[in-house]
């Protein structure tokens, strides 16, 4: 077989071949490539007693697929882009707002958003601190939402001093270090009296983990969104 390469040739095809691959080496170097961005997580908590389903909205998009009536808990929604974006609740199905709010998801943080109110005419957007508890210990925060309960103070039954105490209607603490413990009942107290309003029984608190209890309900309703205590999981 006849050779129609000259080692001048060979050389310079050699040569280009080289050229080429660093050139490609090179170009992949200077792409750049936009940086990853983490999701914000969102938990929705329907807390407003004696209102019927509702629809909840960031921006224009409804989070809820399933039913939100109260006191249900739609955990970890993702927010695919942070920033700033507006809140909105309506009754299931009506396009008329009943609230509307303002707020700004960071990268890779978590919140809470509450519907409270007489009307779900109020919604209260939490930032959620899911850092890790102390060693042995857990992660516990109080939220009063309850319309008509006054000021409270959260309490483990038997144990006079408050764990949060003076939270009125709307307000929460940030999160506090508790002991771990089966069994334990929580209850909430008018501000700096010995009377008890309402109790959460045998409630487990693990070590490492982290919890949200809010006051829900109002003491003029009937039984079924009677002044009540709830509790969940934030991690």
């Amino acid at each position: 077989m006849t050779n129609y390469f000259s080692p001048i040739a060979k050389t310079l095809v050699c040569a280009l071949t080289l050229t080429s691959i660093f050139s490609s080496c090179k170009k992949d170097k200077d792409v750049v490539y936009p940086p990853v961005v983490k999701p914000a997580a969102l938990t929705l908590v329907h807390a407003a007693a004696g209102v019927a389903e509702l629809d909840f909205y960031v921006d224009k998009d409804k989070a809820n697929a399933a039913s939100f009536a109260y006191n249900t808990t739609i955990l970890d929604l993702k927010i695919a882009k942070p920033g700033k974006k507006e809140l909105s609740v309506t009754k299931k199905g009506v396009a008329d707002i009943l609230v509307k709010l303002p707020v700004e998801f960071k990268e890779d943080k978590a919140y809470s958003a509450f519907v409270t109110d007489k009307t779900a005419s109020t919604i209260v957007f939490v930032e959620d601190d899911l850092t890790a508890p102390a060693a042995d210990k857990a992660k516990i925060r109080f939220i009063n939402l309850s319309a008509d309960a006054g000021i409270l103070d959260l309490a483990i039954t038997g144990k006079a001093e408050a764990l949060i105490a003076k939270k009125d209607f709307k307000e929460f603490s940030p999160f506090i270090a508790a002991e771990p413990g089966t069994e334990i009942n929580f209850e909430i107290r008018a501000n700096g009296a010995a009377t008890v309003l309402a109790t959460l029984p045998k409630v487990t608190i693990e070590k490492g983990k982290i919890y949200t209890i809010w006051a829900k309900g109002l003491k003029t309703a009937p039984a079924a969104d009677a002044l009540a205590l709830a509790v969940m999981t934030n991690k």
